[in-house]
């Protein structure tokens, strides 16, 4: 019995305790006896401050706030004039530890407002309930978590710690200014493992809604919080694939894009920032998505590649050529090879132009022609040489009787061996291209009977009419 008692008398004076100091920290100057001496101090600091005599303000103020810290009771200009008073001299002076000083007589001046007010030690007009003192003083604390994340660098857990009081007080009526230092303070809470995933998913569903409700009814600061909005959700940003499943994003996300389905650029935005929460691309709910999305990505890189096909012909002759349309190919190598200043690129255009219309067109003089023109840009280069030889070898069937035929054999082997001696990348290859001609060579008894001997220019009756010298298969 006698331990309660004296538990009972502990509580009881630590409570009388608490009432004392908040009767300290909230007493007005009624009916104390200098109360005359309060309010001309009070009146001297609040003209000075509309002048901006900072030093006769601060004198003044801190009579009036040391003796009656809420003035008449009915305003918290003495805790509000003094942050601004204490703000001004930081501005005013580079010694760290004044600064600091000062720091921390702003946040207690912060600190005892929101206290003075929530207890209904100043009086706020037109206010009737607990809720409306709770707000004024959650806008007070949202202030000071601005400074402490701003101006002060204070830490995490410090904005953290009252940037929370802040809202759980003014709720919907929270200021903009704290919802940054709200929001980065509950990111690196969780990032650092302070808070878990609960709490955090709590938080940021209470700054949302403080969010959307001004959005919608704010008409003074809509502006503000739309602005504030953007940071906001960076923040969360950093955090949001921890704290939440695919259907929170589907949630969010999807009705952007139904609100504007023809958009392409929002179908590939709302369908990455999707697949990049988590969720399938095989999911029925994206299915709207995901093909508005590939048609869109279709048709930026069809758009880009006629971009790049413009400014590089080169680039979409090879599309033609893989596409089957060989005159499209071949109109634009030509168009590369007008376009082109350097001879070596020419050179190759000219080459890939002989090839195809030999090849694939049979416009044998024509390739030949353009193949001559690539190996005149190009020295020591023998493919367009290898290409004539192969041209000569495959037409040898256009090129009369038996004899012209011969007589073409040797012209085609000519090629194969001038390209194996001015190119030593190719010199294998087409030595093994020529013997492979050897046994094709003129028979030496038929050019008796036309009077010629190993040695004799010859010029092939066929439809490259080229001059040879006459040898014989041995």
């Amino acid at each position: 019995m006698k331990t309660e008692f004296i538990i009972f008398l502990v509580f009881l004076f630590g409570g009388l305790t608490m009432i004392s100091e908040m009767n300290a920290q909230c007493e007005t100057w009624t009916d104390l006896r200098n109360q005359d001496d309060i309010i001309s101090a009070h009146s001297v600091y609040r003209q000075a401050l509309r002048v901006g005599d900072m030093e006769i303000a601060y004198e003044n103020w801190k009579i009036a706030y040391e003796n009656a810290p809420a003035a008449d009771g009915q305003r918290d200009f003495h805790f509000t004039d003094g942050i601004t008073i204490y703000k001004h001299l930081i501005e005013e002076t580079d010694d760290a530890e004044l600064i600091e000083e000062y720091q921390q007589k702003i946040i207690d001046l912060y600190d005892q407002a929101a206290k003075c007010i929530q207890a209904g030690a100043i009086a706020i007009r037109n206010c009737d309930s607990q809720a409306c003192y709770d707000r004024r003083a959650g806008v007070l604390l949202g202030r000071l978590a601005y400074d402490l994340f701003y101006e002060f660098n204070a830490s995490t857990e410090d904005v953290y710690d009252v940037a929370t009081r802040s809202m759980n007080l003014a709720k919907l009526e929270s200021e903009y200014t704290v919802l940054i230092p709200a929001a980065a303070a509950v990111s690196r809470m969780f990032q650092g493992g302070q808070i878990d995933d609960e709490r955090a998913r709590e938080l940021h569903s209470q700054i949302d809604e403080i969010l959307e409700y001004n959005i919608e009814n704010n008409e003074r600061f809509v502006e503000q919080f739309k602005a504030v909005k953007t940071s906001v959700d960076r923040h969360f940003a950093r955090i949001e694939v921890d704290l939440y499943d695919c259907d929170y994003f589907k949630e969010r996300l999807l009705p952007e894009f139904e609100e504007a389905p023809h958009d392409g650029e929002l179908a590939r935005r709302v369908f990455s920032q999707l697949i990049n929460r988590g969720c399938d691309e095989e999911d029925p709910d994206l299915q709207e998505l995901r093909e508005r999305n590939i048609a869109y990505v279709d048709s930026i890189n069809a758009a880009l590649q006629l971009d790049l096909e413009a400014r590089n012909p080169a680039v979409a002759a090879r599309r033609y050529f893989e596409e089957g349309d060989y005159e499209e190919a071949v109109a634009r190598f030509q168009k590369a090879i007008d376009m082109e200043e350097d001879d070596l690129r020419k050179a190759d255009f000219y080459f890939r132009m002989a090839s195809i219309q030999g090849r694939q067109l049979n416009q044998y003089s024509t390739a030949r022609r353009n193949a001559l023109r690539a190996a005149e840009l190009r020295d020591n280069w023998g493919a367009p040489y290898m290409l004539i030889g192969d041209l000569y070898a495959q037409t040898l069937s256009n090129c009369g009787g038996d004899w012209n035929q011969r007589l073409a054999v040797l012209a085609a082997i000519d090629k194969y061996r001038t390209a194996a001696r001015i190119d030593p990348e190719v010199a294998d290859d087409a030595n093994r291209r020529a013997r492979s001609y050897y046994s094709s060579k003129p028979q030496q008894d038929e050019g008796f009977m036309r009077g010629l001997s190993a040695g004799d220019r010859v010029t092939v009756d066929c439809w490259f009419n080229e001059t040879v010298t006459l040898r014989f298969r041995n």
